[in-house]
């Protein structure tokens, strides 16, 4: 492990980096169907739904059409707050508990579904950390393959692949990664000791078309994740006072398109002839990986691994 210094917060889960943080892409089954309702468990694998909308998990949905019997929503979140639960009531009248399934970890919401016979989807971490969600993205990831599966919304689990991954990670997060990191990271700040005070991750967003699936948001840390299929914090990189950096993971197979998509952002946002931009650095990465799930997770954990240094 490549010796560095954590930030405070992220102290206590620097055991966590390294194989068993790989090895939890493989905790896929660590949920639990029991509280699905069977009518509606049986209505997703005859296909009757046409589109499955997620609320929470740092993404906003806006459907005009929740009411449609062809429409199956989520409602994602930890439970562990109050605006969730305000948000389930009005989800729940809305839909008339037909169509609604809570994805949790349980709390007041899930006691909120069992009085109310919502349907309800349990699922446990092995290292739940409120404070820092992150660190569950790839458990996520894996649970909605295997929840899917299951659902028989996608024909695999894709768990060969997700096996693949972890032996890839494993190989390919030496020492040379992890400085490779920490120069990325320092590379970003210009100033050593003092950290960038927001970052912005951009991922080639051909990847998500692929798989239904939002990164989480990352409410403790400085991290802002901007893509097309988010809201996108431009006022915090309009003339900022203080540092700054956008950093981009580029599908080396992206095309033209795509490619230019993030030489405009570059500009805008990067181009040292406009003043506004003398506080931001702009680090571009090309994820050159042979696959969607090694792309998929090598950026994901080289983003963890920048931020922890």
């Amino acid at each position: 492990m490549l010796q560095k210094q954590t930030q405070p917060h992220l102290e206590r889960l620097e055991p966590m980096l390294g194989d068993p943080f790989f090895e939890s892409i493989l905790w896929a089954q660590e949920y639990d169907l029991n509280g699905l309702d069977k009518g509606l468990r049986s209505r997703i694998e005859s296909g009757q739904f046409k589109r499955v909308v997620f609320y929470g998990m740092g993404c906003s949905s806006v459907v005009e059409t929740m009411k449609d019997p062809a429409t199956l929503a989520f409602i994602c979140y930890s439970g562990w707050s109050v605006e969730p639960c305000l948000f389930f009531d009005t989800m729940r009248e809305m839909t008339r508990n037909k169509n609604l399934i809570v994805l949790s970890g349980g709390g007041k919401i899930a006691s909120l579904c069992k009085e109310h016979g919502t349907s309800l989807i349990q699922y446990k971490l092995r290292h739940a950390d409120r404070e820092y969600p992150l660190y569950h993205v790839q458990q996520f990831f894996s649970i909605f393959l295997d929840l899917f599966h299951k659902l028989k919304i996608t024909n695999s689990s894709y768990q060969s692949e997700l096996e693949d991954s972890v032996k890839f990670l494993k190989s390919e997060f030496h020492e040379g990664t992890l400085k490779r990191a920490e120069d990325h990271r320092r590379e970003a700040e210009r100033e050593p000791d003092r950290p960038a005070e927001h970052s912005g991750l951009v991922r080639h967003p051909a990847q998500a078309d692929s798989h239904v699936f939002q990164r989480n948001r990352h409410g403790s840390d400085a991290l802002k994740p901007l893509h097309e299929f988010s809201h996108t914090e431009v006022a915090t990189y309009s003339d900022p006072a203080e540092k700054q950096a956008i950093v981009t993971f580029l599908d080396s197979n992206a095309d033209d398109y795509t490619k230019g998509k993030i030489k405009i952002l570059e500009g805008l946002f990067g181009g040292k002839n406009v003043p506004q931009n003398r506080n931001i650095e702009f680090v571009n990465i090309d994820l050159n990986q042979d696959n969607f799930f090694k792309k998929f997770f090598f950026g994901h954990f080289f983003t963890v691994y920048v931020r922890s240094t």
